[in-house]
Parts: structure tokens; C-alpha cells; sequence
């Protein structure tokens, strides 16, 4: 993802070659995929007492969750986050946290990873630095930031600023000059707004940059490039208390991609624009000692467009629900579920042959098993199958630890 700029010369030199691609354009890649918001928000989500899990353990302990399943034949849906924390001393401690995400809002791989260190300030607060340490030197970013705690280091904010691409202007190898320096509020929030209500957000947002590549030796494809993505997530939870398999969950999540590019060829040039808002309810029940009912339901708004290269207009809303039930022993559960989505599309393209409108139900069959290893490690695999037209199945596994 950070690399666009540096390649684009040879990304451009196979297109240039035809006068329009005919194979889907990376941008727009996933337009037609009807089950992939399915598969993110509902089948593969993970369940809501992991995710407590994790939001409370995020800034205790050392953690890692993989979620990875088919989203078609030859693509997975691929997440990984890593958290370490650990104390070197009374009052410091090394952070390091990785995320890498493929598939979810877009069709490409995105990895973020910041290392750094914290230092205890006054009481419970604390002041940090984090880099990415990334190969490329005009890639390299910079986070400073202040961290408050609760009585334990399960309540937490954390503001901080991030400084991307800090030597960009100077360090990349095209030429190019920086109109505008990209600067992005990161941010972590989980704090109790009673005995039973907890709040959680994150998210980093802020400008985008602006470059320029003035040099046609240097860039002899690539004339400018501006480029800004910012995501926001906000989630409230109720919880019984001494009920631990008893909870609702509400949740919205922003994601925004903006992208700009100007060529040397013509009829390359292109504004894309990509906006998902995801508005989610989940609750959890015990039935009895050994049953265990889940249900998800899910509204997704998408608008995408772009303007020369490849124009068109993309609108989506979906509205998904899924019913998992769960049969119980003491380190295992077995799985059976159904979910569905009516898809509402409108895709409106400039050429007319590849515009296309769907209103269909799409639903899935799933089966799985969870296995508990101990309270800090689990493992959940699971297969599914579409059943109203006979299709797309596929297989996902989900694994959680802390250490």
C-alpha cells in the first residue's frame, strides 16, 4: 500500500501498453463480489466475547488473533494483529503492535506495524514514542502520545499523533516534492460508563498528502498523486454482571479512501472516491447450561465513484443477519448457523456493457467448532456453504492468545 508512489512507473508501464485494461482494475476490484460483506460482518466476525477479550487484554498483556477465511476461489480475508507489552522496569515499557488487514474494505493487503516505548508519567498516565521501522527511509513514521489508565491498564486512552512518511520530501527516489505532509490522530478508548455499559472506539484519521513529480526522467509516467484514508470504529456493550455468556453490542464503523493520480499518458488520469459506513447489533445468550444462542445483524451503506479512468458510480447498502447456536462441553463448542444478506447494488459505469443493478438474498450455512486450549488461548475452524443458489462455499479458522 505505501509503496503506490514508488511503483507506479511500472505499474503504468503494462497499462500503457493497452488503450483500457479489460481485467478489473484494483480500485474497483470487489464490486461484484455479492458475498464479501457477508463473509466480513457475519461469518467470519469474531464472536463478541473475544472481542471483549481483546479489548481488555490490548494494552495488559502480550496478544495475537488471526482471522483468515475464503471470500472466493483463490482470495482470503485476511487479519492479524499482534499487541506486545512488556515492562522493563518500573517505570518503563516496550509496545509493539502490528495489524496487517486484506479484503475487508478493499481488495488489497494493508499492514501497519509502530514499536516503541512507554514511560509512566504521573499517577496513572504515561507519555510514548513509537516508529515503523519501515526499509525505505521516505516511509518511515513517527507517533507521539499520551495514555491515561484506570485502576488497571484495562481502562485506557490513548491519543496520539502520527507523522507519516516524515521524510518523504527528501528520501524518495522520484523526484517528487510534498505539497502537504500527512498527519493522522491515532487513537485507543476503553472505559466503563457504568457497572454494566462499556464504551471502546479507535481509529486514525487526519490529512492526507500531496505530491508532486515535476522530473520526467525521474517519474516519467506519474505527474502528481493525492491520497488521504481515515477509519473510525465506535462500539458500546452491555454486559450482565457475574453473566459473562449474557451481552449486547452495538457498533459503527467508518472507513473513508480518497486517491487522486495524474499521468504523463492520457486516459489514465483518475479522482476515486470509496465511503462504507457499517452500522452493527449483536447479542449473546446462554439457553440452559449447555446452549448458547448468538445473534448478528448488520446495515452497510457504500458509495464509490470515480472520475476519468475507468468512470463510474458505485452504491450499495446491504442489511445482513445471522443466527448462530452453539452446543456447549467444557473446552469445546460445535457450531451451526445461518446467515443472509439482500444485497441492494447499483453500479453505473461509463461503459454501459459493465453497469449492472442486483437485488438478490444471498445466505450462508456454516458449521464449526471451537476448541479452548485454556481461558488465554482458543481456536475456532469452521466451513460454510451458500445455499440458495447452489455456490460459493468456503472454510475460515479464528485464533486468539494472550501471553
Amino acid at each position: 500500500m505505501r509503496t503506490l508512489a514508488g511503483i507506479a512507473s511500472l505499474l503504468l508501464a503494462s497499462a500503457v501498453s493497452a488503450e483500457l485494461p479489460d481485467d478489473p482494475w484494483e480500485l474497483e476490484n470487489g464490486y461484484e463480489t455479492k458475498l464479501l460483506f457477508l463473509h466480513a460482518l457475519i461469518n467470519y466476525s469474531f464472536d463478541p466475547q473475544w472481542q471483549l477479550d481483546w479489548e481488555r487484554e490490548q494494552y495488559v498483556d502480550n496478544a495475537l488473533r488471526v482471522n483468515t477465511g475464503s471470500v472466493s476461489s483463490d482470495e482470503l480475508l485476511t487479519e492479524i494483529d499482534l499487541n506486545v507489552n512488556e515492562a522493563l522496569n518500573d517505570d518503563w515499557r516496550f509496545f509493539g503492535q502490528f495489524r496487517r488487514e486484506g479484503f475487508r474494505r478493499r481488495p488489497v493487503r494493508e499492514d501497519q506495524v509502530l514499536l516503541g516505548f512507554e514511560r509512566r508519567w504521573r499517577g496513572n498516565s504515561a507519555v510514548y514514542l513509537g516508529v515503523n521501522p519501515e526499509f525505505g527511509k521516505e516511509f518511515l513514521d513517527i507517533e507521539a502520545g499520551f495514555a491515561l489508565y484506570g485502576d488497571s491498564r484495562e481502562q485506557y486512552l490513548r491519543l496520539g499523533l502520527r507523522a507519516v512518511d516524515l521524510n518523504w520530501g527528501s528520501k524518495n527516489q522520484l523526484a517528487g516534492t510534498q505539497e502537504e505532509r500527512p498527519l493522522k490522530l491515532n487513537w485507543a478508548l476503553r472505559w466503563p460508563l457504568s457497572e454494566r455499559l462499556w464504551i471502546y472506539s479507535e481509529g486514525l484519521v487526519g490529512s492526507g498528502f500531496e505530491r508532486r513529480f515535476p522530473d520526467e526522467e525521474e517519474s516519467p509516467e506519474l505527474r502528481s498523486q493525492d491520497r488521504n484514508q481515515n477509519r473510525a470504529e465506535v462500539r458500546l456493550t452491555w454486559q450482565q454482571p457475574g453473566l459473562k455468556e449474557r451481552l449486547w453490542a452495538v457498533t459503527l464503523d467508518w472507513y473513508d479512501f480518497e486517491e487522486t493520480r495524474l499521468f504523463t499518458t492520457p486516459g489514465f488520469d483518475y479522482d476515486y472516491e470509496n465511503t462504507q459506513i457499517n452500522a452493527g447489533v449483536e447479542h449473546v445468550r446462554l439457553l440452559g447450561d449447555r446452549h448458547r444462542l448468538r445473534l448478528v445483524a448488520q446495515l452497510v451503506v457504500q458509495e464509490a465513484s470515480s472520475r476519468g479512468f475507468r468512470e463510474h458510480d458505485y452504491e450499495r447498502q446491504d442489511v445482513l443477519a445471522g443466527a448462530f447456536y452453539e452446543y456447549l462441553w467444557p473446552n469445546n463448542r460445535f457450531t451451526i448457523a445461518y446467515a443472509g444478506g439482500i444485497p441492494d447494488i447499483d453500479y453505473d459505469a461509463l461503459i454501459a456493457d459493465n453497469s449492472f443493478e442486483e437485488s438478490r438474498y444471498t445466505d450462508k450455512l456454516i458449521i464449526g467448532w471451537e476448541y479452548r486450549f485454556s481461558d488465554r488461548a482458543s481456536i475456532r475452524a469452521s466451513v460454510s456453504q451458500e445455499v440458495s443458489e447452489r455456490g460459493f462455499g468456503g472454510g475460515a479458522v479464528q485464533y486468539q492468545m494472550f501471553f
